[in-house]
């Protein structure tokens, strides 16, 4: 799980290269990646994107999913071509589910069509017997995580969600946009008021400010409630043991016997 590659310059796009030659440098084989927006900065050009595609597919995963930020949509035309994905979708993996709400406009806080928010919904309330995950580009207002202090972090309206969370809560909410590192107090949350739903922020790969070039490692293990979460750091090459997280999953997880099932959405 990444994202926010975003390189400002083309300098600076050796933090997105040095990142796969990190991963690939693992030795393992990553099932499915999962970008949770903001891949280019806005209104980059079709140079931008072969370089981005290409520096990807060196990486070790099977498949990858993305959705848009809001750098993505002002670079609209460009993105759609290369990322034909609808605004919201779902990705079935043996019994889990993955909805991915993409962006819907420019606007620096996350907007979300109300169409997306009621394929979401549905999915939520008619997939009862799947671990239920949700991808997004900014972060509830109510998910306390330290970026929902600020509005343009946040996606607009989020009570629509945050209603549904508390009659059927997902198990993890992976949002990015904040650009905060994974040390900081804030960047992972439970809330009982919301279901015991967990968010959990994903940290940027441009490392901006922060000087942290990071993302996260989501490992399911076979007939098992744990899911392991774990820290890398792409500039080291190191994985950050202390903020490792553990979360214990409403069921087993179980291991699909084919590839991934992308759902239709809008």
């Amino acid at each position: 799980m990444l994202s926010d590659i975003q390189p400002p310059t083309r300098e600076e796009r050796i933090r997105f290269e040095r990142a796969i030659a990190d991963v690939k440098g693992l030795g393992i084989r990553i099932d499915m990646a999962v970008i949770a927006g903001d891949l280019l900065k806005a209104r980059s050009g079709d140079e931008a994107f072969a370089w981005f595609l290409a520096t990807r597919a060196a990486a070790p995963v099977a498949h990858w999913y993305e959705i848009a930020g809001n750098h993505d949509r002002r670079s609209a035309a460009n993105f759609d071509k290369y990322f034909a994905r609808p605004q919201a979708y779902g990705v079935r993996f043996g019994n889990v589910l993955m909805l991915l709400l993409s962006d819907t406009q420019p606007s620096s806080a996350t907007e979300i069509a109300d169409s997306s928010f009621q394929w979401w919904r549905r999915m939520v309330l008619e997939n009862v017997d799947s671990i239920l995950l949700t991808v997004s580009h900014g972060q509830l207002q109510g998910s306390g995580l330290l970026g929902s202090m600020f509005a343009s972090r946040v996606i607009v309206d989020s009570d629509r969600f945050e209603e549904v969370l508390r009659q059927r809560p997902v198990s993890l909410w992976a949002s990015g946009h904040s650009h905060l590192p994974h040390h900081l107090p804030g960047t992972f949350a439970c809330r009982e008021e919301l279901g015991g739903t967990c968010f959990i922020n994903v940290s940027a790969i441009d490392a901006g400010l922060f000087g942290a070039s990071e993302s996260r490692l989501l490992i399911f293990h076979e007939g098992s409630s744990r899911l392991t979460i774990r820290s890398r750091d792409h500039d080291r090459g190191r994985f950050n043991d202390d903020l490792e997280l553990a979360l214990t999953l409403p069921r087993p997880f179980v291991y699909p016997s084919g590839e991934p099932e992308v759902l239709p959405g809008l």
